[in-house]
């Protein structure tokens, strides 16, 4: 009989995500009865389902759920996953954390005012601040500035510490970065909105993942260029977690360009030109100018940080 614990590492993730969609797809009918019943007993509920003409959008809420899911078979599978401690995924004490989380913070807002500049100079935005006030101003960036913290920590704990760690068990380390890109990458598109009534429906779980795939599929064309602009963003962090050997600097820069995409929209309006291949769109990585600038910080990423030492890699990869 074949253990859990001799499969190769990349086919756990893949197992580990179909069981996550299976669970979560049996979970939400029961999930979907109880948001029914808070609807109309609490606004809160119902502003967090945007419930509006007796609807509303359960791909938000299977998105939830999916996560928690997640969360909680990966802790229970832990242990055959190897993930032995919070170093294991490049979360631990050392001296230059700090360092290093400020500067991929710097370096990802620094490149990204640079395309905002570029932008704006070319007429591609305008300013348009959305904004009441200067208190509000503020309250809004110190609320962005939170999420974005608090955002580069889940995803890259996920994405990086977890699935390209993963990878790299079992591929060599340019495998393991194109491949953990091409998944984070995916992944972004794997949602899809289904407006339901209230009332219990058992295959509700299964339509929004049938309706994720689909989309995927029917949409690809549209969704390419974003898929590239990701995938890049991909191997960017995927390298800065390889070359400090830890997540830190990888954090930073997920900080920072999440924190500049919502100060971006906040304080701009995307015009758009007729050269939309070389702009994008509002989603910022969908253009060749956002693609090459993410290949310029890809080098000063490498050109900042120093790779571990193979004695470094080889302790960690036993620890």
């Amino acid at each position: 009989m074949i253990s859990f614990s001799n499969i190769k590492q990349y086919k756990k993730i893949l197992l580990l995500f179909l069981l996550i969609l299976c669970v979560s797809s049996l979970l939400a009918p029961l999930i979907k009865i109880a948001a029914d019943m808070l609807i109309p007993q609490s606004a809160l509920v119902t502003d967090l389902l945007n419930y509006k003409h007796g609807s509303y959008d359960f791909g938000r809420v299977m998105r939830r759920i999916v996560m928690g899911v997640a969360i909680l078979i990966i802790f229970l599978f832990r242990k055959p996953l190897m993930i032995n401690s919070l170093s294991t995924i490049g979360i631990k004490h050392t001296s230059g954390w700090w360092k290093h989380l400020q500067m991929g913070f710097f370096l990802s807002t620094g490149i990204f005012i640079l395309y905002t500049a570029f932008l704006f100079i070319t007429g591609a935005k305008i300013l348009q601040v959305d904004a009441k006030s200067p208190g509000d101003l503020f309250f809004q960036l110190f609320k962005f500035l939170l999420i974005a913290g608090l955002v580069g920590c889940i995803e890259e704990i996920f994405f990086r510490g977890f699935i390209f760690q993963s990878f790299l068990q079992d591929m060599h380390a340019v495998s393991a970065v194109c491949a953990s890109s091409l998944f984070y990458s995916l992944l972004h598109f794997f949602k899809a909105k289904l407006l339901v009534f209230p009332g219990f429906q058992p295959l509700v779980g299964f339509m929004v993942i049938y309706q994720s795939f689909s989309n995927m599929i029917v949409n690809f064309t549209a969704i390419m260029p974003t898929m590239i602009g990701l995938f890049l963003v991909g191997v960017v962090l995927s390298c800065a977690c390889l070359r400090t050997n830890s997540l830190y600097f990888a954090i930073g820069l997920h900080a920072g360009w999440v924190f500049l995409i919502k100060t971006n929209i906040l304080l701009f309006d995307h015009v758009g030109t007729n050269l939309r291949w070389l702009f994008g769109d509002s989603k910022v990585v969908t253009g060749v100018l956002g693609w090459g600038l993410l290949i310029v910080t890809l080098f000063l990423v490498r050109f900042v940080t120093k790779a571990p030492s193979s004695e470094t890699v080889s302790r960690k990869n036993t620890d």
